[in-house]
């Protein structure tokens, strides 16, 4: 037997009928949601339960439904939905039916095991079915009733831009994240993930009896979505399902992209005849009309035992920085005061203070949903209020309010200084060094995506132009060092996301940089990891992804490729 079906009690009836009685079943808790309903082919197992009726004949091309009972639905009963049933009913019997999804969902990894095993086993040239892919077979099959017996075929020739192998879970709820052009339908009849769905459409219409026309197309389209997002949810044993979204680099306050798929935004005929938007929602997906705790989007992702909750169709998060997040915090010191210029929801901010132990963090923010999530994660993670200080908007205005204001009883000087802007915090190097201890200097992590090729001609410039800058404001005895260039993770085919540990203040510093290659004078450069100083050039050369004289970086640099 099929190790992703079984031999259950089923209702046959005509596949006009099967979708009203599948509904009524359901309605009278008698659907047996373990299985699927299969249409009726000689190649399916089938026995009668039925003494009055012999010949398979009656129940070809009809549906078998799953039910939980049939003795009691032959009994009399004054229910109008059962009596609405028998007579729509062929015959009583067992059949080999397809678990459900939910059945698959309850013990997913087991029944994928076995699934994959038994493709593998079956045909060593044909690769076992990813989740996704199972996903879209399960769901054109059932929606077609059966019918759609070329699915498989046709979902296994997606490309994987279309179809991933893999996908992306995320949060303490392990939240689904589709990349943005996943099982995205394009309106378009070339487009392959339409070309896969309109044989299943066509099926739809014709089961039941309607004509297929651009309104009720988009209608099936958005049926088969929604549909195919129940499935993954089950699969995946997940309550939410989102779709990737791109953040503009010149979106000042970095809003999400990222849509809500799952749960599917509920949709009243009426709405789904007249506004495309509606439909568009299970494809592009949707920002709720709400936020905060207990909203669709609010999402927990817990890292190094930090607790970090946000919207995300509103906030935006990269996992890819949880190793950093680490680092930061082992190089912050009890009796430091950090500023962080760009903190968002905490990244942070939170692991300063909480295991770097810092004893104060100021944290600059203006997106005023990072600001609510911000307030939130301070207090759910048990952080005291004198210990840190928000200063909302941007930050190069409340920075220098902050700077200029003689009557404050704020920090106005800070150890150390995180700028974790990307793609690149240029625009905030002047104010950082505005805020540095004017006694000690301080430490700047510079966060930035940098062409591969060019890791060390960025290095030199930035310690030539964060020199340059302290030269100006605070005398010819400052200086730039950087000791260590952490790449964080990749962003884009040969340019890395890094950040940069530049040590700037006076030369005759306690806290300036050790050497072991003898110097008279310590000068700006930088210090590889055994010690080795190398002096940085006066006229070193501008990498491609600075800031052009307008102060836009634009993504011309992005072509840059390795010489």
């Amino acid at each position: 037997m099929n190790t992703t079906s079984s031999m259950t009690s089923v209702v046959y009836v005509q596949k006009q009928h099967a979708k009203q009685v599948k509904t009524l079943l359901d309605k009278l808790h008698l659907l047996d949601k373990r299985y699927r309903m299969i249409p009726v082919s000689s190649s399916t197992s089938s026995t009668t339960t039925d003494n009055n009726t012999q010949n398979d004949d009656d129940i070809k091309d009809c549906i078998a439904i799953p039910v939980k009972c049939i003795d009691f639905m032959k009994n009399d009963n004054n229910d109008d939905n059962l009596v609405d049933i028998q007579k729509t009913i062929v015959r009583y019997g067992v059949h080999d039916c397809p678990y459900s999804t939910a059945m698959l969902g309850n013990n997913n990894k087991n029944m994928m095991q076995k699934n994959n095993k038994s493709s593998t086993e079956s045909s060593s040239s044909v690769s076992p079915l990813t989740h996704l892919q199972y996903a879209l077979v399960e769901t054109l099959t059932s929606l077609s009733s059966g019918e759609d017996t070329n699915a498989e075929e046709r979902v296994r020739n997606l490309s994987k831009r279309t179809c991933p192998t893999k996908l992306e879970v995320i949060g303490d709820d392990r939240t689904l994240v589709i990349p943005r052009f996943a099982v995205y339908v394009d309106n378009n009849p070339n487009d392959e993930l339409y070309k896969l769905l309109y044989p299943t459409i066509k099926l739809m219409a014709k089961n039941e009896e309607g004509l297929l026309n651009a309104n009720n197309e988009r209608k099936y389209m958005f049926s088969i979505q929604s549909h195919l997002w129940e499935v993954l949810a089950s699969i995946y044993n997940t309550q939410r399902i989102v779709r990737r979204g791109d953040i503009s680099p010149d979106s000042g306050v970095r809003e999400s992209g990222h849509r809500i798929l799952y749960p599917t935004k509920s949709i009243s005929s009426q709405q789904m005849d007249g506004c495309d938007e509606h439909i568009d929602s299970c494809n592009e997906g949707y920002i709720p009309t709400d936020t905060g705790p207990s909203s669709p989007g609010w999402i927990t992702v817990t890292e190094h035992s930090i607790h970090q909750s946000f919207d995300i169709t509103r906030v935006m998060f990269s996992r890819g920085n949880v190793t950093e997040k680490k680092r930061f915090a082992s190089l912050v010191q009890t009796d430091e005061n950090v500023l962080d210029m760009y903190a968002g929801i905490g990244y942070y901010t939170l692991p300063a203070l909480i295991h770097g132990k810092a004893k104060h963090v100021t944290a600059c923010e203006w997106n005023e949903h990072a600001l609510f999530a911000l307030r939130y994660n301070l207090k759910a993670n048990g952080v005291e209020d004198d210990r840190f200080t928000i200063l909302e908007g941007d930050c190069r205005v409340s920075l220098k309010r902050l700077l200029d204001d003689n009557y404050t009883t704020q920090i106005r000087q800070f150890d150390r200084i995180s700028l974790g802007l990307l793609p690149s915090c240029e625009g905030g190097w002047s104010l950082a060094i505005s805020c540095l201890n004017l006694v000690k200097g301080s430490w700047l992590h510079v966060h930035a995506n940098v062409p591969t090729s060019e890791k060390q001609r960025w290095t030199h410039w930035l310690c030539r132009s964060l020199s340059n800058l302290a030269v100006n404001s605070n005398g010819n005895n400052w200086i730039a060092v950087c000791t260590h260039v952490e790449k964080v993770k990749s962003f884009a085919p040969k340019v890395d996301h890094v950040v940069a540990d530049v040590f700037v203040g006076p030369c005759d510093s306690s806290k300036v940089p050790s050497l072991t290659n003898e110097r008279s004078c310590l000068e700006t450069g930088v210090l590889d990891s055994m010690g080795e100083f190398t002096l940085t050039p006066l006229d070193t050369p501008v990498p491609s992804c600075a800031l052009n004289k307008d102060g836009v970086l634009h993504q011309n640099w992005m072509g840059v490729v390795d010489t």
